[in-house]
């Protein structure tokens, strides 16, 4: 079953209907169960540093981007790193090293876009993840989400903060986008990566948010990238299956691209031949260029790729050093 993300989650407070309210039972709730398996878990150690890199959200922070060049940044400084991860939506179960020859519902989406990169095992026990990356000589384990995971100890917590969504309107699940409240979240945290998608952009929130938690703060910005297929026309129709649409649609913005149409499909949504061939009728009527991210593109079968574009991103941090000299601290 794939949702779409509630609008409400991003409105403020007094904008929420109070017939919503009727969820804050389960809101609190899932609160109640997260913190009792936080209090009550293993939080084993591992053969292996652990470095988790995770968010206080439900999806869309950009995990992936600050994963894939994290591990670029390990290997800089001479250190063998795996990322592991549950492969969202894919089937496979057991350890496997994700391949170019693998499918998004073998492995999951973001598992393919970051093999691309480097190496990365799926695996739906974590733990069987990280014992497999350390039994084939690899020296530090990221973890692709799993903060809120009880089971296994992390030598060092990563917490991915975007700076256009931040937390959303600061409620927990189902009532808003956080998986728990934010003071027990950063409390657990070594440090929180902020994506910006525009520097120049002062936000009020992300000043107020420095004050009011005593955590380091790594800052980083995304490189937003085109991919063009036999032709350059600006004028768009996007299309995305991803937890928060707007950010891709402020991508295109960014990139002087005219969106004559949006269409809007749930996170992780399997396209299907008919979808894309719904949608190229459409963008033949607007006179305009399909276009999507490439999260989306893996969960499009191939022989329509060559008609759509893509936008890609990688994320960079603006101090290399500073994450660089953490690592070192806490493991060399």
């Amino acid at each position: 079953m794939h949702l779409k993300t509630p609008k409400f989650w991003f409105k403020n407070n007094h904008e929420i209907s109070p017939l919503l309210y009727t969820l804050k039972p389960l809101s609190k709730l899932w609160e109640l169960v997260l913190n009792f398996k936080l209090k009550n878990g293993l939080w084993e150690k591992m053969p292996i540093p652990v470095i988790c890199v995770g968010n206080l959200t439900l999806g869309g922070s950009g995990k992936t981007p600050v994963t894939m060049s994290l591990q670029k940044l390990l290997a800089e400084i001479g250190v063998k790193a795996c990322i592991v991860s549950r492969g969202y939506g894919g089937k496979i179960q057991r350890p496997h090293y994700v391949t170019k020859n693998d499918t998004y519902d073998e492995v999951g989406d973001e598992p393919l876009i970051i093999s691309k990169k480097g190496a990365i095992i799926v695996s739906k026990n974590k733990k069987d993840g990280i014992i497999k990356a350390y039994n084939d000589g690899f020296d530090i384990v990221i973890l692709d989400d799993g903060f809120q995971n009880s089971e296994i100890k992390k030598d060092l917590s990563l917490v991915v903060v975007d700076s256009q969504i931040l937390f959303g309107n600061e409620l927990v699940f189902p009532l808003g986008p956080l998986r728990e409240p934010i003071k027990s979240g950063l409390s657990r945290a070594d440090a929180v990566i902020l994506i910006d998608y525009n520097p120049s952009f002062k936000n009020s929130k992300i000043n107020k948010l420095k004050r009011d938690y005593k955590v380091q703060f790594l800052e980083g910005f995304v490189n937003e990238k085109r991919v063009f297929k036999n032709s350059s026309n600006k004028k768009v129709l996007a299309f995305s299956g991803i937890a928060f649409p707007e950010k891709f649609h402020n991508s295109l913005k960014r990139l002087k691209y005219n969106i004559v149409k949006t269409k809007v499909y749930p996170d992780h949504y399997p396209f299907t031949s008919k979808d894309i061939m719904k949608l190229k009728k459409l963008a033949e009527i607007k006179n305009s260029k399909l276009i999507t991210t490439e999260k989306d593109m893996v969960r499009i079968p191939k022989i329509f790729h060559e008609f759509i574009d893509q936008i890609q991103i990688e994320f960079e941090f603006s101090d290399p050093k500073k994450i660089k000299d953490i690592i070192r601290k806490k493991f060399y």
